[in-house]
């Protein structure tokens, strides 16, 4: 920065110096911060917005060196308990809850968190969640070192029960915790559990006491701030979900749920329908890895609006869950399939016999295609591009698509069939009945680069 420009600099007004900061990348914040001490203290709130710390070691290293002011400005936190590399001894329990107890205590601003835990956290780690006013949403995961792990629900229900204001939780790979008489639980610091005979079984921390929160995924509908919720491979048969009797306090305006790996497409079915039938009074959006299947107990969404089908949906579940679906919610009026590249003639084949019958609309119907996936994600991102041709699929996958095209033009809803695969906005409405084919496979993928500063607080504390 020369002198003029640092002159130029130095008379803006504070607020809008800050408001400059926001629209700079990392390296042009840690250079202007050490042009002066001013500037230093004016870029601080940017450069300490939104912290990655992706290892153990890295997480204590930050508290060893950062000043304890600077954490403050932290509203984003993406933490991992991970060890530092394969070859390093994998953290314990004690190592893990005592630094991040820590961080938390270091953060009271913090309003968005993101967990990739090695091991449970400790009783007193779980309740410094409670000092996290400002905290609305949070994801709690195993670390990806231990993709074939899980945490238990003691850990992950008591952190979003212990949470003061949560509004959007996201979860992944938990394990089962196994039933036992009622009673062995103990009440959680802000949110009460439901009435229910069936708990699970109280387990105990490195501190030798229970966990001060009841320990199954079913409690966290007794969340009353809770607006979306996203579980993803774990299993979701708890017998509570499927009871009348379980309290429903949340208003949950959106939700995902995710096929449990170990589980048959049935059974993933019947769990994500009891699901939906307990929490469905206020659903807008959902996103669904398994299909719905008819019960006994009407199933009621009358505020669903958008509904996504995950790539892992089983095609044969398509027309049963479209029929659901459109007999379930009178406002439906958005529907997203996504499927693979080696199912997309058996979707086509499912879309087309059960058009006719998905009554209600006008429909804005969406087919995407990806080439694959790994795990429970998608391997590689959607891209985006002005105009990608569909014509890169194979004969048998353009016939089926030409099937489909005549049943929706028989049906009597106009169709159309693009390659262009730019996102629309969510929010943007379409009154007639429109089928859009996105085709991800078609062009080679792209990634935009992001910047990884190794230990950027080392530079910043100079002053």
């Amino acid at each position: 920065m020369t002198l003029s420009s640092l002159s130029r600099w130095s008379i803006l007004p504070v607020e809008i110096q800050l408001a400059i900061t926001q629209h700079l990348d990392i390296k042009s914040l840690l250079s202007l911060s050490l042009v002066s001490h001013h500037s230093h203290t004016v870029c601080l709130p940017a450069i300490y917005n939104s912290v990655t710390l992706s290892s153990l070691t890295r997480l204590q290293h930050f508290l060893d060196h950062v000043p304890v002011d600077h954490a403050l400005h932290i509203r984003a936190l993406d933490v991992s308990t991970a060890a530092n590399s394969p070859s390093t001894v994998a953290p314990t329990q004690e190592e893990s809850s005592d630094a991040l107890g820590l961080i938390l205590a270091l953060t009271p601003r913090l309003r968005s968190l993101s967990l990739h835990l090695s091991t449970d956290l400790s009783r007193q780690a779980i309740s410094s969640f409670s000092q996290l006013e400002q905290l609305t949403d949070l994801a709690v995961e195993p670390c990806r070192d231990a993709i074939h792990s899980s945490l238990s629900e003691p850990t992950v229900v008591g952190i979003a029960l212990a949470t003061p204001n949560l509004k959007s939780l996201s979860i992944s790979r938990i394990a089962r915790a196994l039933p036992c008489p009622a009673g062995t639980w103990h009440s959680p610091p802000h949110h009460t559990p439901p009435p229910s005979d069936t708990r699970s079984c109280t387990t105990t921390d490195s501190d030798g006491g229970p966990y001060p929160a009841p320990s199954t995924l079913p409690s966290l509908f007794s969340i009353p701030s809770l607006r979306h919720l996203a579980i993803h491979n774990t299993f979701l048969g708890n017998p509570l979900f499927a009871s009348a009797d379980l309290a429903v306090r949340c208003k949950l305006e959106s939700i995902e749920i995710g096929a449990f790996e170990n589980a048959s497409p049935t059974e993933n079915a019947r769990w994500g329908t009891c699901i939906l039938q307990r929490v469905g009074s206020h659903l807008r959006n959902a996103v669904l890895s398994s299909g719905i299947i008819a019960s006994a107990d009407p199933l009621s969404l009358p505020a669903l609006e958008r509904v996504r089908l995950t790539p892992i949906f089983s095609p044969s579940h398509l027309p049963s869950t479209l029929r659901m679906l459109a007999l379930a919610s009178g406002c439906l009026r958005h529907i997203h399939v996504e499927c693979l590249t080696v199912d997309l003639e058996d979707v086509c084949e499912e879309l087309s016999e059960c058009v006719e019958h998905v009554n209600g609309g006008p429909y804005n119907l969406k087919l995407r295609v990806f080439p694959a996936l790994e795990g429970d994600v998608l391997a590689e991102c959607p891209v985006t591009s002005d105009c990608v041709p569909v014509h890169s699929l194979d004969k048998n996958a353009q016939d089926a698509l030409s099937r489909l095209e005549d049943a929706f033009s028989s049906a009597g809803t106009p169709i159309s069939i693009m390659g262009n695969n730019v996102l629309q906005q969510e929010d943007e409405e379409q009154d007639w009945d429109d089928l859009t084919v996105v085709d991800e496979t078609a062009v080679g993928m792209e990634m935009k680069g992001t910047v990884v500063v190794e230990d950027p607080w080392a530079q910043v504390g100079i002053w």
